[in-house]
């Protein structure tokens, strides 16, 4: 079965399972952050992204996304794209490449005029980044398991069902957006401490300011914004030591010590898990991939088009 599994990262191609439109369909859990994307394309292919956990940035149409756990990402055929000079983070994300046919042709066994309405459905997206469904994982999940079987007719039948089931969920999500506002007692607590990450917070404190038990509010927590509070607060802490260390006058111990950390050291544990650098790396080489210059289209239009990308190649 030709596939690649190294440590926390799957990646399978389908065309043995005779699904050429499926290039790639990957899943990754990291523990800790990785180095991140550089710009690349995938022409005549659309790659969705599903984030189960976690928190990841992609770069793509001239402006930055920030995902949060359940979100997903589409990103249309022949798009520059890369994750903005931020590393792949800890967490764990899904994503499929399913490339587009051309007008008249089939697409993932259906016949031509049920592809053309799906491909009609994936070209109109309203947005590109939106919140998801818990089922996107398992359906990713039950692909996976799919795959381990005997390349058998059947089998195949079974994965394109799911493909298809797959498609028509991030369609169906993307249409009918079920927002994941904050409470205004959450979101007021989010942002006092994005502005003010130096303080050391108790979640004891905050579920008592939120008006909730501690195992409620760490539930509600990252059921509103993704991540789990306590990662929310480390995330907010190395996002002000980045701005911190790029200023050559500051040193990390100093950084480390304004910020709550307890010493330099868990400081620049921190620090690396989120980054895949230490304090001093990055203050001294800046971000461990840089921005790069994309090639093609640097602008879409606000609704994804993949019909207009797939006639460019």
């Amino acid at each position: 079965m030709p596939q690649s599994l190294q440590n926390e990262r799957q990646v399978l191609n389908l065309d043995y399972m005779g699904l050429a439109e499926v290039p790639v369909l990957g899943r990754y859990e990291y523990r800790s952050a990785h180095p991140g994307l550089r710009t690349h394309t995938h022409p005549r292919t659309v790659e969705i992204c599903y984030l189960v956990r976690g928190y990841q940035t992609y770069r793509a149409g001239g402006r930055e996304y920030h995902l949060v756990g359940g979100d997903v990402f589409v990103t249309p055929p022949g798009e520059p794209h890369d994750t903005g000079g931020h590393a792949e983070e800890r967490g764990i994300l899904y994503w499929l490449n399913l490339r587009i046919p051309d007008r008249g042709e089939s697409m993932l066994m259906l016949p031509v005029a049920e592809s053309a309405a799906l491909r009609t459905k994936l070209s109109s997206l309203p947005q590109r980044h939106f919140p998801g469904k818990p089922i996107l994982k398992q359906i990713f999940n039950d692909i996976f398991a799919l795959c381990e079987k005997p390349a058998k007719p059947l089998v195949r039948v079974a994965i394109v069902n799911q493909l298809v089931r797959f498609v028509l969920e991030v369609i169906n999500c993307a249409h009918h957006r079920e927002s994941l506002h904050c409470s205004p007692r959450i979101a007021r607590i989010a942002e006092r401490i994005r502005s003010d990450p130096s303080q050391n917070y108790l979640l004891a404190d905050l579920a008592d300011e939120a008006g909730l038990s501690l195992s409620r509010f760490k539930t509600k927590f990252k059921a509103q914004l993704g991540i789990a509070p306590r990662e929310f607060i480390l995330r907010c802490k190395v996002d002000a030591a980045k701005r911190s260390l790029l200023n050559q006058d500051r040193k990390v111990t100093d950084t480390a010590m304004e910020l709550g950390f307890s010493s330099s050291q868990y400081f620049a544990t921190v620090f690396k898990r989120f980054t895949q650098q230490t304090p001093v790396e990055f203050s001294t080489k800046g971000p461990a991939v840089p921005l790069l210059p994309a090639t093609g289209p640097q602008t879409v239009a606000s609704r994804v088009s993949l019909y207009d990308s797939v006639s460019r190649h």
